[in-house]
């Protein structure tokens, strides 16, 4: 295998991919490795499949209330106050 050397990463995306791994139980490398093939090898979108999903979904959950005030508490319930000053754009 060839060795690759990355310079110049700024330190808030190497911040994101070091989350991102641990998130995903990788190394950094692994998980830059496994960024590299997805961009390069994106697997192709069944969207058949898709729609029956989202129709299933839809069949059980019944339609979904998107309005902004139901998006910030369903944020909010997920993530917490960490979340809600994400969204919110860091306020």
């Amino acid at each position: 295998m060839a060795d690759v050397a990355l310079r110049g990463i700024p330190a808030s995306l190497h911040r994101e991919l070091k989350a991102a791994a641990k998130r995903n139980h990788r190394s950094l490398n692994g998980e830059i490795l496994a960024r590299l093939a997805a961009s390069l090898r994106p697997e192709p979108v069944d969207a058949v499949g898709l729609l029956e999903r989202i129709g299933r979904r839809h069949r059980t959950l019944g339609p979904l209330d998107l309005e902004e005030a139901a998006l910030r508490r369903l944020r909010a319930e997920k993530h917490g106050e960490e979340g809600r000053r994400q969204w919110r754009g860091g306020e």
